[in-house]
């Protein structure tokens, strides 16, 4: 970084969201992949230094405010913490963890025909799935779980074959 560079601090939404990051101890590349969009890590690195080029060739990048909730939503930070750095992105912030916060009060429970040993796999797996993709997720093992009991019964007046070993 040049003499010059060193004059310009990064807003403090920026300051914010490299500071999350960094304790989550990832790249602005790992933080850009977990986007809900495409995103390269040289935006973020821009976002969080609030320009792009160096000595008289830099440009502001302003975050724009949606750009801004997402990136602080993807590093885990909360709307009350972005407020007073970014109000407008705080606000759209708390409208997406309303609607996670919605989206989760109605996302069914892991099949409850499963027996508890199944219930529990299925729990520990949802818990690296995002949330918002958790409902679909489980209506489709809901589907799948009663298709298989489903043919389970259908099968199990039937004489079947031992399993050949060998």
């Amino acid at each position: 970084m040049t003499e010059e560079d060193q004059g310009h601090s990064p807003p403090g939404y920026g300051a914010l969201i490299r500071l999350a990051r960094e304790a989550q101890g990832i790249s602005p590349e790992t933080a850009a992949a977990r986007m809900p969009y495409q995103f390269s890590g040289s935006s973020w690195r821009q976002i969080e230094a609030g320009f792009r080029g160096r000595g008289a060739k830099r440009k502001p990048v302003p975050g724009k405010a949606s750009t801004v909730a997402a990136m602080a939503r993807t590093v885990g930070l909360t709307a009350d913490r972005l407020q007073e750095h970014h109000p407008e992105a705080a606000a759209i912030l708390r409208e997406m963890e309303r609607q996670e916060a919605q989206q989760a009060s109605h996302a069914p429970e892991a099949p409850q025909a499963t027996p508890p040993h199944v219930r529990r796999m299925i729990e520990a797996a949802l818990e690296d799935v995002d949330p918002r993709d958790r409902p679909e997720l489980l209506r489709e093992l809901a589907a799948d779980y009663d298709a298989v009991v489903q043919r389970r019964a259908r099968n199990t007046g039937r004489h079947q074959r031992p399993r050949h070993a060998g």
